[in-house]
């Protein structure tokens, strides 16, 4: 509900009234130059709702369909053959048969005991794909201690053990992996030291029952490697594969509904700052508040001889006027920037104009002496001047016995 000021300015009566909410109905309530200053001075309100429009859908469709649906990770180890270095002590490492051998170990790693247990250190069943190569062995000719030679066959490779999982979180996947890794070394560990102690067995017994010194040497070696016995898995090579369709740009529609949703929703912001602007920026919100009745016109800086023809001919038809009669502008809040077009218009009108200090600064005595030698002529300066104002100005000067012509907007 905005004031409405009606009524004779010109005897200084003025009656007060609510405007009916209707007049500012989208349709017939929509001012175009109030609307048209307030784009002009907001006017970066339009490209920032645009910006985050697009950004915010930008960021949620590429949040939605960068992910892929799942990793497939696989990871190749090297594992260390400890027991070529008894070769040199004549054993063949052959005659170390670890128990269990190495394709029941994978039937271990495979079984549901140790997949339980992986699960519960991990946290999660995670299912991991564990696959070993099959060395392959060289047969060596060596020369022994008594001048014979002999043929010892001798690993040409190393066994490589790969690890396999598909998840749809890498996290997890690298922890089951090492997870499976680490029980793989725990079980060829004590695989390897079981083939040991059984071979270190055999040769105690025939050293008991053989004067053979070289026998004695081969305990040792096996003792000497029961101490030190470690079976490490060394990482060589690791893949990584995004299973699942992924987006790399995001569609053009996209685009183009965050640019239109965008500019409706800024231009709806701008809609309602002017609603709610306190400013006055066009003749009809000063209408809306002196009436039709109270408005002289509106003057740019720019010459316009219309317009100030039109403010002229509504300031020489004002009651009271007589020859020699001085129209008084007055300011609301501010000094006036521009003192040009308000001399056009009393040349225009044929009377002597003066310019006084705004109405905020003035005394008492001069707002409310009585004088038939002065019209006054509220001037409100467009973008600047405040609704506020300019309703207590005339609430002030309706008390006085001043002639008021009416209001004049300004550039």
């Amino acid at each position: 509900m905005v004031p409405q000021y009606f009524g004779s300015l010109t005897t200084g009566n003025y009656v007060v009234t609510q405007q009916n909410d209707s007049d500012f109905s989208l349709v017939a309530g929509v001012d175009l130059p109030a609307f048209w200053e307030t784009l002009k001075l907001r006017w970066w309100v339009i490209p920032a709702v645009i910006a985050v429009a697009v950004g915010f859908l930008w960021a949620q469709e590429s949040d939605l369909q960068s992910e892929p649906g799942s990793y497939y990770i696989s990871e190749t180890y090297e594992a260390r053959d400890p027991t070529a270095v008894l070769a040199s002590v004549g054993i063949d490492p052959v005659s170390v048969r670890a128990f269990p051998d190495a394709n029941n170990q994978l039937l271990l790693l495979q079984s549901a005991a140790v997949k339980a247990e992986i699960a519960e250190q991990v946290g999660s069943d995670i299912a991991v794909t564990v696959s070993r190569s099959r060395p392959s062995f060289t047969l060596v000719d060596t020369l022994e201690s008594d001048g014979q030679s002999s043929f010892v066959f001798t690993s040409a490779g190393v066994p490589t053990y790969s690890f396999a999982c598909n998840e749809p979180a890498k996290a997890d996947c690298r922890a089951a992996i090492a997870a499976y890794v680490a029980k793989t070394t725990e079980i060829r560990k004590g695989a390897l030291a079981a083939g040991l102690a059984d071979l270190r067995a055999v040769l105690t017994r025939v050293s008991e029952q053989s004067d053979d010194s070289s026998v004695a040497t081969k305990i040792s070696a096996i003792e000497v490697l029961e101490e030190r016995l470690d079976t490490p898995l060394l990482k060589v090579s690791e893949y990584e594969e995004a299973v699942g369709p992924t987006i790399s740009t995001v569609r053009r529609p996209t685009y183009t509904f965050g640019i239109a949703g965008g500019l409706l929703i800024a231009l709806l912001i701008l809609l309602q700052l002017t609603y709610t602007d306190s400013r006055i920026r066009s003749i009809r919100q000063l209408s809306r508040i002196v009436g039709k009745d109270g408005v002289l016109g509106h003057v740019s800086k720019a010459s316009d001889p219309l317009s100030e023809r039109r403010v002229a001919v509504a300031i020489h038809t004002t009651p009271g006027l007589r020859s020699g009669t001085t129209v008084r502008y007055l300011p609301l809040r501010q000094p006036l920037l521009q003192e040009g077009p308000l001399q056009r218009v009393a040349e225009t009108a044929q009377v002597q104009s003066a310019i006084a200090l705004p109405f905020s600064d003035m005394s008492v005595s001069a707002l409310t002496q009585p004088s038939s030698s002065e019209l006054d002529v509220i001037v409100v300066q467009r973008n600047k001047d405040l609704r506020k104002d300019l309703v207590e100005v005339l609430a002030a000067l309706n008390r006085s016995d001043r002639t008021l012509a009416g209001v004049l907007l300004v550039d």
